[in-house]
């Protein structure tokens, strides 16, 4: 069981989005060849696949930070003495987790908020709008682990330049 927790731990955003965006590929498929072949397509597949791709996008948030691919500017960063970088990282990664636990406790209250429905197939709104809480809260978890990692590899002391 602790395997499986720790494959989880490494990879439960990479699966989850390969898993929405194998579905993505599936339904814009079926769509081609529905209006190709069939001549008209669904009415609902334009929507199904917007969601998969939000959904996906929110996901990456927490993948990009778990697989350190943040955006960072390095041509200064580069010039400075160790002990400010490591000021500048620290700054940087608790930074980064407040912004995205500060968009994840807000969002909820859009979640809740939101009463609309989806024009295709009549979904509740909400469940898309979940995808921000979902995907801020992971990154906020994710940013933790990153931090707390750093703090424990000696402040970046082995990472590469």
């Amino acid at each position: 069981m602790k395997k499986v927790w720790a494959y989880l731990e490494e990879n439960l955003e990479e699966i989850l989005m390969v898993i929405l965006l194998a579905a993505f590929s599936i339904v814009m498929m079926a769509q081609v060849i529905a209006r190709n072949i069939v001549g008209g397509g669904f009415t609902w597949a334009e929507e199904v696949c917007r969601y998969l791709f939000v959904y996906s996008g929110m996901l990456s948030v927490a993948y990009c930070i778990r697989k350190g691919l943040t955006i960072r500017v390095d041509a200064v960063y580069n010039f400075f003495p160790r002990p400010i970088k490591i000021a500048i990282e620290l700054f940087a990664k608790s930074l980064t987790i407040a912004v995205y636990a500060y968009i994840a406790y807000k969002s909820i209250g859009l979640v809740r908020s939101t009463t609309s429905i989806s024009a295709a197939m009549q979904l509740p709104i909400k469940y898309v709008y979940l995808s921000i809480p979902l995907g801020m809260g992971l990154g906020t978890i994710r940013g933790i682990q990153d931090l707390v990692r750093y703090c424990m590899s000696g402040f970046g002391k082995g990472e590469k330049p």
